[in-house]
């Protein structure tokens, strides 16, 4: 191999086979097998490859937080980042079809700009109001007198919510067949992390783009036994589905060895699998006995006591902090669990959801000067200016917002750092955006989408800060944003993709995992082992050596009845430690 390319030595040959083969790949990849590090050394040996190429290598990730993991571990590497795109889907739509092509589309020629689901949550709630609908616990736009409402509204007021960025882009490539080319000529290769999670629509729009240029490499990536998406519309497409939608031939390979937990680990949660596969361990503790057990019969009330009694007892085998991880399947009993155990703990540190004032939202313009205003200027220079060049694309494509010559994304993040410190936080990042809309040549008062955009932004932070008591002060409005260390707390989609040495799973009961729709729903019954096995597999192949389950007793629904443990969990028949 060139000395250019033994990079690609560090890899197993399967691993490096994948990466310099220049064929399109359908690779299923176990968990544990290197997945995420085989997509990114492709993306490095592409851009070794083509130097000089003004062709992108795009990587399209489920989470905004894998893009992120993608383009650290490639910065780490020493790889220009030019010729490299990561991002969502909704992100990829909004780049490279909405925002060029935005003027052929007639929901989108007259202007508009993209609401959040706050927004979103604020109209509907408003027209339910108006028509005298009691929406309950159900999908306001579920309902058809107001989700005609809805988009008229948003037709009215030239904006597009989050669903509607996959739908018109979709129209926009299979409709103007001139768009599809010039977007195809673009790219180099697409690569498709967590394949199986990718919808429909998705699948769609990229089979348009490609069948404009078939010298375009496709790789997809995934493993179906962690389609935990389902209920978005999520579908692991097989080999012959793919080429019948892309028109062209596919190889299809497996990375079954599993790098992450033992032999032990992997026999149990392979009682998951929904499709059967020959994982194996290569881990240097693939012998090791660890723990893996099951407790039915605690109640809600010990577990702070509990968890906090595996933690120290795990330090004090060596495991470090950030090697632990509690896990739930909602948000909703973590924020709880994580204060109490801050108060058993005070020593160790915690990697548990703070709730921010700022509600993520990365295609929100003002979401991304709180992240640039909050976060170190010096550091992760890369990642700011692919921040600063996110928000000028936003006021330049969605708000006609013309720039002046002078200002690129060096001019704009040295603005960004020249606004002075304040010790009030929400005081600070106010002073900081009519600071820097004006040295950027803008008035606000004369752009009234943007400043609307602005005051829906504040309502929202203001809101959450009053309902939540958050702390507003300089200082911790900088912790929200900064990259946490210790024992993770995390829901189990949020835990996708991560390994830890030891997990403590609790909340397994039937109405959270899985959620009341697929136990009392009929049009999802029958896709409620299908479902809850996918999520039982995500969570316990995590672990690398040591699992902790528990479906707790104590806790009660909204009519007074006892949650109940998961039945495809408790019915398992398992030699438990």
């Amino acid at each position: 191999m060139n000395d250019e390319f033994s990079f690609l030595n560090i890899l197993n040959s399967g691993q490096r086979e994948v990466c310099n083969d220049l064929r399109n790949y359908l690779i299923t990849a176990c968990p544990g097998s290197g997945k995420t590090r085989t997509l990114t050394y492709r993306l490095a040996f592409f851009q070794k490859k083509y130097p000089d190429s003004q062709k992108y290598n795009v990587a399209i990730t489920y989470t905004n937080r894998a893009a992120i993991e993608i383009d650290v571990r490639l910065n780490e590497m020493g790889i220009d980042l030019s010729s490299i795109w990561t991002g969502t889907i909704h992100q990829f739509c909004m780049n490279f079809i909405i925002r060029p092509y935005a003027m052929y589309s007639n929901d989108l020629k007259k202007g508009y700009h993209v609401i959040d689901e706050y927004v979103q949550r604020q109209y509907c709630l408003e027209i339910a109001k108006k028509l005298g609908i009691d929406v309950g616990f159900k999908n306001p736009l579920e309902f058809d007198s107001i989700n005609k409402l809805y988009h008229q509204r948003l037709k009215d007021n030239k904006e597009i919510d989050f669903d509607m960025i996959l739908e018109i882009s979709k129209y926009l490539v299979t409709n103007y067949q001139f768009i599809s080319e010039n977007i195809s000529c673009l790219f180099r290769s697409i690569h498709v992390d967590e394949y199986q999670d990718t919808n429909q629509f998705q699948y769609e729009i990229l089979a348009a783009i490609f069948k404009s240029n078939k010298k375009i490499n496709l790789f997809f990536v995934g493993d179906p036994n962690q389609a935990i998406y389902s209920n978005l519309g999520g579908i692991p497409k097989k080999c012959n589905e793919l080429e019948e939608l892309f028109g062209v031939k596919f190889c299809e390979k497996e990375l079954n060895g599993c790098y992450r937990s033992t032999q032990r680990m992997i026999d149990y949660y392979s009682n998951f699998e929904n499709i059967k596969s020959n994982v194996y361990s290569k881990s240097s503790n693939r012998y090791d006995k660890g723990n893996i057990s099951y407790n039915y019969k605690i109640d809600v009330s010990r577990l702070p006591e509990e968890f906090a009694n595996i933690i120290l007892e795990k330090i004090g085998e060596g495991v470090a902090e950030k090697d632990i991880c509690i896990v739930a399947p909602q948000w909703y009993q973590i924020y709880p669990l994580a204060n109490k155990l801050r108060k058993y703990l005070p020593n160790i540190k915690f990697d548990a959801p703070d709730i921010s004032p700022f509600k993520f939202d990365p295609i929100n313009p003002f979401y991304i000067l709180a992240k640039l205003l909050f976060t170190p200027s010096g550091r992760n220079v890369q990642m700011r200016k692919k921040y600063a060049l996110e928000f000028m694309k936003i006021l330049s494509t969605e708000y006609q917002i013309n720039f002046q010559q002078n200002i690129d994304t060096f001019s704009f993040l040295k603005i960004v750092n020249s606004v002075p410190k304040k010790s009030d936080g929400m005081e600070y990042f106010k002073n900081g955006v009519e600071t820097i809309i004006k040295k950027i040549g803008l008035n606000f008062t004369d752009e009234e989408d943007l400043l609307k955009v602005y005051a829906a932004f504040l309502e929202r932070t203001f809101e959450r800060i009053n309902n939540y008591n958050l702390f507003t002060d300089y200082v911790s409005m900088c912790n929200y944003f900064k990259e946490k260390e210790g024992v993770v707390i995390n829901t189990i989609h949020g835990i996708k993709g991560e390994e830890y040495n030891t997990v403590i799973a609790f909340d397994l009961l039937n109405g959270h995992l899985p959620h009341w729709d697929y136990i009392f729903k009929d049009s999802k019954k029958e896709l409620r082992a299908h479902e809850t096995n996918n999520l039982l597999y995500v969570l316990c192949s995590r672990a690398k050596v040591n699992l902790y389950l528990y479906s707790e007793i104590g806790r009660k629904t909204q009519r007074g009845s006892e949650y109940t443990a998961t039945d495809e969990l408790y019915c398992l028949k398992y030699d438990y430690d």
